[in-house]
């Protein structure tokens, strides 16, 4: 098998993930990388006005209005969670 990174040859360790030979970082056993954030549009609640979040999050410039984090599309990240995953630096 190759690395899925650099193309290097791979081996497999004793819990059958494969893990690059070329040290780059990588390996099969990686989580997936985060869901890339899709910007949605809704009415204000407060006044009416479009407002565009991130992921149906959103909050209003015009009056001050916001969505409760939860109301979102997808969950958060756990605290402390790089953003770009533990493989991809």
């Amino acid at each position: 098998m190759t690395c899925g990174r650099c193309g290097a040859s791979a081996t497999q360790g004793s819990d059958g993930a494969w893990t690059c030979s070329n040290q780059c970082g990588w390996s099969s056993a990686a989580p997936a990388p985060a869901i890339t954030p899709e910007i949605t549009a809704t009415r204000c609640r407060g006044c009416e006005a479009e407002v565009h979040g991130l992921d149906g999050r959103y909050a209003c410039g015009l009056c001050g209005w916001s969505n409760h984090w939860d109301e979102g599309h997808h969950p958060l990240p756990a605290a402390g969670t790089p953003p770009w995953g533990p493989n991809t630096r």
